[in-house]
């Protein structure tokens, strides 16, 4: 729990990346609870990495979707996704958009989502990853917090919280 002060700085637009996992779900609940108790609205945003041209001798495969079926399908995938965000948001009385944007960079689509909606805070899951994992793996979350001129409060959910986040999903008929 963060302690706030009269003269701690105010947070009224908080940005809240998920990448579908039951980890950022979890993370994002949070958020919802952190703006909630500031009266912050929330920007629930969803990167998708652009769509990648097959590249093979004898041409693009039959069955590969056309761009145009990829972005569709993955806008329906990140609805779902911030759609759980915005149903915890709504029950919490808190105000909250939702965001899609393709863009290969996911922290680099973080801060400059976070910057085009006037956050002044980023709060976002961390899987805590460290040593060689963190080196082959990256870390959305080191780098976000490389390239961000704003807070970011990075947050690192518990067994229990996950769980809850996993059983949201799946109430929702979305694999965790």
């Amino acid at each position: 729990m963060v302690a706030l002060q009269k003269s701690s700085p105010r947070f009224e637009n908080i940005l809240v990346p998920t990448d579908g996992s039951a980890l950022s779900l979890a993370a994002a609940l949070k958020a919802v609870e952190f703006a909630k108790r500031l009266e912050a609205r929330v920007v629930a945003f969803h990167s998708i990495p652009v769509y990648q041209y097959p590249v093979y001798v004898g041409g693009i495969p039959f069955e590969y979707p056309s761009e145009a079926d990829y972005e569709a399908q993955c806008r329906a995938i990140a609805d779902r996704y911030l759609e759980l965000v915005a149903d915890a948001a709504g029950a919490q009385g808190v105000t909250v958009n939702t965001r899609i944007e393709f863009n290969s960079e996911p922290a680099k689509a973080i801060v400059e989502a976070a910057k085009r909606e006037n956050c002044s805070l980023i709060f976002m899951g961390s899987h805590g990853r460290s040593g060689l994992s963190k080196v082959f793996l990256g870390s959305v979350a080191l780098k976000t917090l490389t390239l961000a001129h704003i807070p970011v409060m990075v947050d690192r959910p518990t067994q229990e919280e996950i769980s809850h986040a996993e059983e949201l999903m799946r109430q929702s008929a979305i694999e965790p």
